[in-house]
């Protein structure tokens, strides 16, 4: 009989040829069991492992070779979690690799396949070995910064459901090599899931190397998507609370020192959260699943408010148009975080903030001036507008700039037409009238082609600037329009208050009284007359 004349019937079809050590091999890390289908020569014809002469020893423990020099370790599952995947197993072991990377300060962790479709993964660190499974956590990995692995209880968890999907297991060290077995518990009837330790086959090993036979690549691919460093995804910026990072279209994922721990659909971005708050700690439970986003959502918030990039800024502000819609992104209707962006990109970008309300309110001469700031109008909410008016450039902003930049375009009252002239005239008679009634009416009159907006960006028919009564020239096209605006500028000149004041309203109260008073005793004296 040939060396290679055996046959391994598995889940993905059957495997050789292999010799009588390697079978030796592969049931010493598991791989093989008793009821493993096994084939002598290329037949089809599948037997039992355990029937093999000399390949299994007699022994009471199951699945793995144990000598008397094996050292075992209860693993002490109370509970498989049963929802978990292989995915959800290998996790766990990457996580830990990844963190005795970053202890360490080693070279990158490496995730393989060989030619007989085992996995491996290794990392460069210290090295496996027995206490790292006495202990339930880590102390040195709780008490250091941008690490998440709690090593005793995530790796115990995983070997258990690599167990239970049937996937064998070896891992080496320079400490042991270690396998998996079921043996019977210290003082119970009944056989329980351990860890076999055996003298190291790697002497000058540098690191750990976990080896799976029967561990499909997509598991793997899926393992590997829960974390960051294994994603093509950009970070758009760096805080001291956490990372912004492009989602690329798709959903936003959350992440708490670079692995997964949530998905949010309708996220702006995704998040590694590098500062765990007391929440999030307590929310990462054994099984690193469920974590809702009362945990972390603050978290999110800190990261987005200490940014400063344009690129997240603007993204920002611009998703706070579809508010309206109700199509905007969850961050964006974060009060906090919207003001924020909007006030932070105001400092660094020529733009204007109004809320639809105030846009679709503006009159076409409030446009042009608007035009003319030639500044970018960005639409917010209401709310936003109110919790940071003070903060942002506003229209009210604008108009005022506009209002200190305007030049007048005086006119000589000899360059006025002779219909406008004789309207003019009439401010002689309005001037004796109000020196008649006692006011003070020694203040200049212009006429400009141009007027000044008001502080709603309005252009009146008058205004009274620095002791001048100045009119637009269009106002002269009607003499009771340009008398009335002249009596109305009169009151502000005789009040020195402005619209909508009570002295304003007061003084043109008063004017108005001594007007109609006139107009009464000349009516009167009109009747008396009969005229």
């Amino acid at each position: 009989m040939s060396d290679f004349s055996y046959y391994v019937n598995t889940n993905n079809g059957p495997r050789g040829p292999f010799t009588l050590e390697r079978l030796k091999h592969f049931i010493g890390n598991g791989a093989i069991m008793e009821l493993t289908e096994v084939s002598i020569g290329n037949t089809g014809k599948w037997i039992a492992a355990k029937t093999i002469p000399g390949l299994f020893p007699k022994t009471e423990t199951t699945g793995t070779n144990v000598s008397m020099k094996s050292k075992l370790f209860d693993l002490n599952i109370e509970q498989v979690l049963e929802h978990w995947g292989l995915e959800h197993a290998l996790r766990e072991i990457i996580a830990n690799a990844i963190d005795e990377q970053a202890l360490t300060s080693t070279r990158p962790i490496e995730i393989l396949q060989d030619r007989e479709s085992r996995w491996h993964i290794r990392d460069y660190g210290r090295g496996i070995e027995y206490q790292h499974f006495v202990q339930n956590e880590s102390t040195e990995k709780l008490a250091a910064p941008n690490l998440i692995g709690k090593f005793g209880v995530g790796l115990k968890d995983a070997l258990a459901v690599l167990w239970r999907k049937g996937v064998a297991v070896e891992i080496h060290s320079k400490f042991a090599r270690i396998t998996l077995a079921m043996a019977p518990k210290t003082g119970f009837a009944l056989q329980t899931l351990h860890a076999v330790f055996d003298e190291s086959e790697r002497n000058n090993m540098v690191g750990t190397e976990f080896i799976f036979t029967g561990i499909p690549a997509e598991a793997v691919a899926k393992a590997k998507s829960m974390f960051l460093t294994f994603g093509n995804v950009k970070c758009l910026e760096k805080t001291k609370y956490g990372d912004v990072y492009s989602n690329n279209g798709k959903a936003g994922v959350v992440y708490v020192n670079g692995v997964q721990v949530a998905i949010e659909d309708n996220f702006l971005f995704s998040y590694n959260i590098t500062n765990i708050s007391a929440a999030i700690k307590k929310a990462l439970n054994r099984e690193r699943t469920n974590v809702g986003r009362t945990a972390y959502s603050d978290s999110v918030k800190k990261i987005l408010v200490q940014c400063q990039t344009r690129e997240v800024l603007s993204a920002l502000v611009d998703d706070l148009k579809n508010v309206m819609q109700g199509t905007n992104k969850d961050e964006s209707s974060w009060l906090d975080v919207s003001s924020y962006a909007a006030a932070t990109l105001n400092k660094s970008e020529d733009v204007v903030f109004l809320s639809p309300h105030e846009r679709a309110a503006l009159t076409n001469q409030q446009v042009e001036i608007l035009q003319e700031s030639g500044k970018e109008v960005v639409l917010v909410p209401e709310t936003v507008v109110q919790k940071v008016g003070n903060a942002v450039t506003t229209f009210a902003n604008i108009t005022q700039e506009y209002r200190e930049s305007f030049q007048y375009d005086f006119i000589d009252p000899a360059d006025l037409t002779q219909e406008e002239r004789n309207v003019f005239a009439q401010k002689d008679a309005v001037l004796r009238f109000l020196r008649n009634c006692g006011y003070n009416v020694d203040v200049p009159i212009k006429i400009s082609h141009t007027i000044r907006v008001d502080g709603s960006g309005l252009e009146p028919d008058g205004v009274h600037e620095n002791g001048t009564i100045i009119i637009k020239r269009s106002t002269l096209q009607n003499m009771a329009r340009f008398v009335g605006v002249l009596a109305h500028e009169f009151a502000h000149h005789i009040s020195g208050a402005t619209d909508n004041t009570r002295t304003f309203e007061n003084t043109l109260t008063e004017m108005l009284g001594f007007a109609l008073s006139d107009m009464i005793a000349y009516l009167t004296i009109g009747r008396v007359f009969g005229k």
